[in-house]
């Protein structure tokens, strides 16, 4: 019965079918095939079920994050959590409805109900999203299937989701290295544990005995190796327990620098805490970045602190809706008590980027411009590995305004002072969000991985290095208060004295060097409030903590 009532709905909004999801940006490297796609091909797909109350969770997520607030720390449970964004009724039952009328298979639903997963076939995704697939083909020989023209749905089903995803996205472009910077990465870089805590400051936390969890995320088929890990704490931080305590997904296939990079990092720089790894192999990554938010948030117990080092500064590489949605998993991140940083890119200022040019319009990264995520960009020392640091000059540490997000109200301030005494560069630009929020190191750090010590370079080496202080400020949090951070960006811009101001240097480096974004006195967009001083950061949260 309730079938054909939902068919009926269907059948009377069949003429006017609503986007949900504008046509895909193809990135440099792919094209259009005329090969044919095998309509009983399946794919992995999530729904993102609008939530309610959205007012009511902003509102609590405001309140837990703000020093001044009375409810400063004070976060939901779980339950609460899910009791407040928990879809309606008459959503759910649409959507599920929407899935069994074409045949599709739920796979996993949501605790809080909020995302809905199932398995697809071509023909059955074609026929829900209105569209057709086409086979693309990389610069590399990589061969995938995408629906690209957009996804359009019955209008009874619109008005219940914010997205339909896992087949009209595309994979990231790696990062090309040229043969004779390769040669040079084939030795152990200048940046180790002992390195990295001596020029921050960074001294021991009393481990509390109460739980305290770290993650990060891998994507793109990039896996850890237990033994590279191994080796690595071996040889430079004997002090860490470097065992991953739970995988969420697959950790197979080839090991890869990114994983492991994140892995050495964020668990030798905090031996306090058990590390997970959240892992996505499915070569979409605005898709995959939809299922990260669901599977943190799907489960009680969860991770307090998390590095991402992954992004884009094409503008538009990731719809509208994937991107608003996204935000919102954030902050409910951080209204559950959990700190997200996210490597600011590498793209420096954005006019032109790996995934293709931005046509003169410059661009920070996304996820890192999500204005409830800490955006981590990279600096290095002016002369040998100790003194004054400068923006990165081996690459564009990633940085600028959101035209997605509009300022938030902590950093309104910090970017108004910022735009009236820089510099500005001779190209469009957006006023929104501003990254990144902080800096550290991010050159010539020691990487092991397939069994030998490279020297690697990226944003990615500094987001997982301050997850990893992060996880030291919570283990002193919880034992002044047996609470954890949670979106401490408001903590941070409101005692700049944390963190070591960085001067000089810009973000116009590379393919950008005509235009971007230079370090000056106070935030920045190139090295956003500067560098850690951990003794400074300790004393604070410690203070905020426990008031």
């Amino acid at each position: 019965m309730r079938s054909a009532v939902f068919m009926a709905l269907v059948a009377a909004s069949a003429g006017s079918l609503v986007q949900v999801h504008e046509p895909s940006m193809i990135p440099n490297g792919w094209r259009a095939t005329s090969e044919k796609v095998d309509k009983d091909g399946k794919f992995r797909v999530t729904v993102g079920v609008k939530r309610s109350n959205k007012a009511a969770l902003d509102r609590i997520f405001e309140e837990v994050s703000s020093p001044q607030s009375a409810n400063y720390l004070q976060y939901p449970t779980y339950e609460q959590i899910g009791d407040i964004v928990r879809p309606s009724a008459e959503h759910t039952r649409i959507v599920k409805e929407w899935l069994s009328s074409n045949g599709v298979e739920v796979t996993r639903v949501h605790p809080h109900g909020d995302y809905i997963h199932a398995e697809a076939t071509v023909a059955q995704i074609q026929k829900m999203a209105n569209g057709e697939f086409m086979t693309y083909e990389h610069t590399s020989g990589a061969k995938i299937w995408r629906l690209t023209s957009g996804v359009r749905v019955p209008a009874v089903v619109a008005a219940a989701i914010d997205t339909f995803a896992g087949f009209h996205g595309f994979p990231l472009n790696p990062i090309v290295v040229d043969k004779k910077l390769k040669e040079k990465l084939q030795a152990a870089g200048k940046v180790d544990p002992a390195v990295f805590r001596k020029t921050y400051n960074v001294t021991a936390v009393p481990k509390t005995g109460k739980q305290n969890i770290q993650a990060i995320a891998q994507f793109q088929g990039q896996y850890v190796d237990d033994k590279d890990l191994a080796d690595f704490c071996t040889k430079y931080d004997a002090g860490s327990d470097c065992k991953i305590s739970k995988y969420i997904g697959k950790n197979e296939q080839q090991p890869g620098i990114e994983s492991m990079l994140d892995t050495e990092y964020i668990m030798s720089l905090s031996n306090t805490a058990e590390t997970w790894v959240y892992s996505y192999p499915n070569f979409d990554f605005c898709a995959d970045l939809g299922t990260f938010g669901s599977d943190v948030t799907g489960e009680s117990t969860f991770p307090y602190s998390i590095s991402i080092s992954y992004g884009s500064q094409k503008i538009d590489y990731c719809s509208k809706t994937i991107t608003t949605r996204l935000s919102d998993d954030i902050q409910k991140m951080g209204t559950m008590g959990i700190t997200v940083m996210i490597s600011s890119g590498d793209d420096g200022s954005g006019g032109e980027t790996r995934q293709g040019s931005n046509g003169g319009k410059l661009s920070p990264s996304f996820p890192a411009s999500i204005p409830t995520c800490i955006a981590v960009g990279s600096t290095y020392w002016l002369e040998g590995t100790t003194g004054e640091q400068q923006a990165t000059t081996q690459f564009g540490s990633g940085g600028g305004f959101s035209y997605d997000f509009p300022v938030p109200s902590f950093q309104a301030q910090q970017v108004q002072s910022y735009l009236s005494n820089v510099k500005k560069p001779n190209s469009q630009y957006a006023t929104g969000r501003g990254t990144p929020d902080v800096s550290t190191l991010g050159e010539s750090f020691t990487v092991v991985e397939g069994g030998s010590a490279i020297a690697v370079g990226g944003t990615s080496c500094s987001s997982p290095s301050f997850a990893g202080l992060v996880t030291l400020l919570n283990e002193a949090c919880i034992a002044e208060s047996g609470k954890t951070l949670g979106y401490a960006n408001p903590l941070f811009y409101q005692n700049p004295k944390m963190f070591t101001d960085i001067v000089k240097g810009t973000n116009a480096i590379g393919e950008n060097r005509a235009a971007g974004w230079e370090a000056i006195k106070g935030w920045d967009a190139s090295t956003g409030l500067g560098t850690p001083n951990f003794g400074h950061m300790l004393d604070i949260v410690k203070h905020a903590c426990k008031n």
